[in-house]
């Protein structure tokens, strides 16, 4: 990986400021939905498991890890374990479709990482600065990006149009497991914590 130095450099406290106040976010949130809308979100949530299953709570990973779409993973998987699913249930099914569509992004990557299109918005677009930490740090800029508030998906499509080997890819994307445990074990706390 090139060591440039018009290539950005990893912004620690923004991406802790952001990871904390995301965390703060959504464990206020849960608390106000639990204690106020318990009945209601065990209802929706056990329609959204009966409905999709663990399939639902796949989709919700897979996409925003597949696209960089605005999206909070953490809703399906709550719906997930509010509607009856155990915890690890969701987990898999969770770590499965961000796996998946992380691994279709990376492919994509290195199928369109030649267009000029692509690479525009790579290096221009919204993905410049993701595109910037791959190749400056490569596999390190990945795993923070599997368990931070930097755009996975953009991670993937990045690692994959600077062929970045797929293997390593994959081993550091498993990362994104632990991310999905912590995440839903907030997600318990945090609703829990409103219904008491």
């Amino acid at each position: 990986m090139s060591e440039t130095p018009d290539l950005p450099k990893f912004q620690g406290k923004r991406l802790l400021g952001q990871f904390l106040a995301g965390l703060v976010l959504l464990m206020l949130g849960l608390g106000v939905l639990g204690r106020f809308f318990r009945e209601d979100m065990v209802r929706h949530a056990s329609w959204f498991v009966e409905r999709f299953g663990g399939v639902g709570v796949a989709l919700g990973f897979f996409v925003p890890d597949l696209i960089p779409v605005p999206g909070a993973h953490e809703a399906f998987s709550a719906f997930g374990l509010i509607g009856g699913m155990g915890f690890w249930e969701v987990v898999a099914w969770a770590s499965g479709g961000s796996l998946l569509g992380g691994s279709i992004g990376f492919w994509l990557g290195r199928g369109l990482g030649h267009t000029e299109r692509f690479q525009r918005f790579l290096r221009e677009g919204r993905g410049r600065y993701v595109y910037g930490l791959m190749q400056r740090y490569g596999g390190l800029a990945l795993a923070v990006a599997a368990v931070s508030p930097i755009p996975y998906s953009i991670g993937c499509w990045s690692c994959g149009a600077l062929d970045y080997p797929f293997g390593r890819f994959l081993l550091i994307s498993l990362l994104r497991i632990p991310r999905v445990a912590f995440y839903l074990w907030l997600i318990e706390l945090g609703f829990m914590a409103g219904v008491g």
